[in-house]
């Protein structure tokens, strides 16, 4: 579009309308090829013709993606609790006059159902998706003349009722379709048949991700034709199986481990590609409880190889849970059950590591490894065969240089374990060559309930790592028969060590739910900020802000993973602080005129200035 007058208010204000359809359009063309999957798939141009050849075709055209949002009036909503959170309640009027100016109110258009953009496959499959935006409406005439605004001519399609076009400029413009209250649009890919679809209603398509989340992406994994994922399987497994070899030099236990990754790996997206049915990316805000969440859904049939897949991995109690409920500084948990193929790839890499450790010590002259390892291996081993993985990472601690972080993890319980654990450092020891760090390896330095933990000092590395430990720190090496654990920090590690250890110890609350997730992280943001740093200027600025925003200590995010009834779900759950954290960013954003920046314009043929793109690129 060439702009021949562009200090004045009307040109100002076009620009803006389209940047706005343009920013939308990229947004969320972009959000819907996140998912991988849709990415490679787009990757088979070369044999597109078979995918075309499929039959696929139903009564009713449906997306391969959609990407949806639950009202106009539930992101206003939104908004203006983010900002009074956020301490910024005059950016609502901002917005509600940005609205009223720039977008004329959004006249005609329902501002209470449901919009977004359907992505549809080119009927050639070749090249990107076409997207079909879908607004809710009130007044036909009323919503056409908003998306007008004041230069664009509204024309109607000759022969075809409820259908107009709606040009801007001589090389710039859009279609639109009236059907029953929705308004459907296409930018210039669209030819003079992308709107000829049979569209499904918006609102039966999205009533899910309408009431679960504020805003969703959703890929329509059922809908991707049969070749194309057959494609794009026999590419996966293809391209992976170099990636699969043995390489030089490797050690047998880090190869069959990386291997019985990569299989797994292959498994499930086998799974997912065939069996599943809806990939999800939704987030949502509650007003009452002022919390947000975000959620990564994988979605199939309850009864297919997918869910099964998810389901055998949860139901066991942690043996950590007690440590769950700590207002630590960060959790990381993971209990989960392993399939019955991957058992046996468990028991055979820690055979093969065995394998390797003996072949290293022969290389060297070094004897008895075997009496030394052969205890702890059979140990793994047991562990193995029980299939249960149990772990947990906790950094505990909220002042500069006095955090601690502690690991453990449990195995089949063995009385042994910790006099072998001491044989097996011992010998390290003993067989260190004269390796100066090595001999600063102290065995049973202490003590707790009654069996021996050793020390290794390792100070950190970097300036962050000694706010957050100290310049003096340790680590502690310490086997109960029931887990093996590990603390890293300075003196006060092995109280933490200590205090984890009894806690562990006591009954659990049945009641206590985080106990069976598969995996589960949890932050709080404040004790971070404890050890921030403020000598970089951006990074200072944004301390200021998290501070501001975090001083009601609502600052716990949690992340957990969960079977469905018919796949796993990714949750990320944060409290008030992180949304008046982003309310104060864009807020920031709006002072700085960031968001009314002019677009980039480059020089046409001839030297006048010509904008990027029209509204909707």
């Amino acid at each position: 579009m060439v702009v021949t007058d562009p200090d004045s208010s009307d040109a100002c204000m076009l620009d803006s309308w389209k940047i706005a359809m343009r920013s939308f359009a990229r947004l969320t063309a972009r959000s819907a090829l996140v998912a991988l999957t849709t990415v490679c798939l787009f990757t088979f141009q070369s044999v597109a013709a078979l995918g075309a050849n499929d039959d696929t075709s139903t009564s009713t055209d449906y997306p391969l993606v959609v990407i949806n949002s639950a009202s106009v009036q539930r992101l206003r909503d939104n908004s203006k609790i983010m900002f009074e959170l956020a301490e910024r309640p005059e950016m609502v009027d901002v917005v509600d006059k940005w609205t009223t100016t720039t977008l004329k109110d959004l006249k005609g258009i329902d501002q209470t159902r449901p919009f977004g953009m359907m992505l549809y496959l080119p009927p050639s499959f070749i090249g990107a998706p076409i997207g079909i935006t879908y607004i809710p409406i009130t007044n036909l005439d009323d919503a056409l003349q908003t998306l007008a605004y004041d230069t664009g001519k509204i024309t109607s399609v000759d022969g075809k009722r409820g259908y107009n076009n709606i040009r801007y400029t001589e090389s710039f413009q859009i279609r639109t379709r009236h059907i029953g209250g929705y308004l459907f649009m296409v930018g210039p890919d669209g030819d003079e048949t992308t709107m000829d679809k049979n569209f499904p209603d918006p609102v039966k398509l999205n009533s899910r991700l309408s009431t679960q989340y504020d805003v969703a992406i959703s890929l329509q994994i059922k809908n991707i034709p049969p070749t194309m994922k057959s494609l794009f399987l026999e590419f996966l497994k293809t391209s992976s199986q170099a990636e699969l070899q043995q390489r030089d030099g490797e050690p047998e236990s880090a190869y069959r481990l990386r291997r019985a990754n990569g299989d797994s790996w292959l498994e499930l997206m086998d799974h997912v590609v065939t069996q599943g049915e809806e990939f999800t990316i939704g987030g949502r805000m509650d007003p009452e409880t002022r919390k947000g969440n975000i959620d990564f859904e994988i979605a199939g049939t309850s009864d297919s190889k997918l869910a099964k897949f998810f389901q055998d991995m949860a139901g066991k109690r942690t043996y950590f849970g007690n440590l769950l409920t700590n207002p630590s500084t960060f959790t990381m948990s993971a209990s989960w059950l392993l399939s019955d193929k991957q058992r046996p790839l468990m028991t055979s890499f820690f055979e093969a590591a065995k394998k390797d450790i003996n072949s290293a010590a022969e290389k060297n002259n070094l004897e008895g490894v075997n009496k030394v390892i052969d205890p702890i291996f059979k140990a793994f081993m047991a562990s193995s065969d029980a299939g249960h993985v149990d772990l947990v990472a906790q950094l505990v601690g909220t002042e500069p240089g006095k955090f601690a972080l502690i690991a453990g993890s449990k195995l089949t319980a063995t009385r042994s374990l910790p006099k072998n654990i001491t044989d097996l450092l011992q010998y390290i020891k003993d067989n260190s060559n004269g390796d100066e760090n090595v001999a600063k390896l102290e065995i049973e330095s202490g003590e707790i309930d009654s069996f021996p933990v050793h020390r290794f000092p390792v100070n950190p590395p970097d300036k962050p790592g000694q706010r957050m430990f100290g310049e003096q720190a340790h680590l502690y090496f310490y086997a109960s028969p029931q887990a093996l654990w590990f603390a890293f920090g300075g003196d006060s590690a092995l109280d933490a060590l200590r205090e984890s250890v009894a806690q562990v110890a006591l009954p659990q609350d049945p009641q206590q739910n985080r106990s069976r997730v598969p995996f589960l992280f949890v932050t709080h943001a404040n004790n971070w900020l404890s050890v921030a740093s403020d000598e970089n200027p951006n990074a200072a600025l944004f301390n200021e802000q998290a501070r501001a925003a975090f001083k009601t200590d609502h600052d716990s995010m949690q992340v957990i993973v969960r079977p469905t009834d018919s796949g796993v779900r990714l949750r990320a759950e944060f409290e008030e602080g992180y949304i008046a954290l982003m309310g104060r960013g864009i807020g920031k954003g709006i002072d700085s005129g960031v968001f009314n920046r002019p677009r980039p314009q480059r020089r046409g043929p001839r030297g006048q200035r010509v904008n990027e793109a029209g509204p909707g690129q």
